[in-house]
């Protein structure tokens, strides 16, 4: 029985001691804020085992944060208006400057779990500050862009995006927010300017298939003028290499096979008196 009475009161002992000086835990990759009587302490609480005291203390995220913007419709620099653009946003809190931001934005809390589907419990201070740069940055971004053609500049408008929402920040909370990366997860058109691109890009195609077929065809000619040219300068190289006589013996033959070719159809007679040319009658012709 006095065993009991001795652990009930300690029991009873550590819950008043926990009650009175406040103790609680910070999580890894958090900090706490403290406040004493609405003065906030410009020192973060960090992880691990606190006492607070009279102090209240609030946990706040340092780890990385995402959040989405959807339908957004900006206008491109040929003054088109977007059909649809949803953008990622992906930051983080400096965590020594936590303690400021939360003095600055006390209005701009927001749970992480409101952010982040399956989220924690842990707040997230500037959230709203960060959504509203995001936006002016995302605007801002397409509207140096043509429509026509930015669905091929995803990378380049998800890296002009990223460091114009970083230069805002810096210009109002300096060494507060870390922008880690954007990315373009949908990016649509006006449907007569989709069509416009899928015509482009056919035209093209075309285009280089006609480009391609001109190459093939100029190089087929090139090949047979450089083959004409060789049988030329063949015959050429034979014909200087054959001798006066050869080239009479040759005539020779020529002149035979041609008389022969005429003098068997019927009505044609040819004669070839000793040491004379060749004599040929033509019959009438029927």
């Amino acid at each position: 029985m006095k065993i009991k009475t001795i652990a009930i009161s300690a029991i009873a002992a550590l819950v008043l001691i926990v009650l009175i000086f406040n103790i609680g835990t910070i999580s890894t990759g958090n900090v706490g804020v403290a406040t004493l009587f609405r003065v906030v302490d410009p020192k973060p609480v960090n992880p691990g085992l606190y006492v607070a005291g009279l102090r209240r203390i609030r946990e706040f995220t340092a780890k990385e944060v995402s959040f989405q913007m959807v339908d957004l419709k900006p206008k491109s620099r040929d003054n088109l208006t977007m059909a649809d653009l949803d953008i990622d946003i992906y930051f983080k809190t400096n965590p020594a400057a936590i303690p400021k931001l939360y003095s600055k934005y006390q209005g701009d809390i927001i749970r992480h779990s409101d952010i982040v589907e399956k989220g924690t419990s842990d707040l997230v201070v500037g959230y709203s500050r960060v959504l509203r740069a995001a936006r002016e940055a995302s605007y801002a971004a397409v509207s140096t862009m043509d429509a026509t053609t930015m669905h091929t500049k995803r990378t380049e408008l998800a890296e002009d995006i990223q460091k114009r929402l970083q230069k805002e920040l810096d210009v109002s909370d300096p060494d507060s927010f870390i922008i880690t990366s954007v990315n373009i997860r949908n990016l649509t058109t006006d449907p007569a300017i989709e069509k416009a691109i899928r015509a482009k890009a056919e035209a093209d195609q075309l285009i280089e298939r006609k480009r391609k077929e001109v190459e093939i065809a100029k190089a087929e000619a090139e090949k047979r003028i450089v083959e004409a040219q060789s049988i030329a300068e063949a015959n050429r190289i034979i014909g200087e290499s054959l001798s006066g006589g050869v080239k009479e013996i040759r005539l020779a033959e020529i002149q035979r096979d041609t008389m022969i070719a005429i003098s068997s159809k019927q009505g044609n007679v040819m004669m070839i008196p000793s040491g004379t040319t060749p004599l040929l009658g033509i019959g009438n012709a029927k």
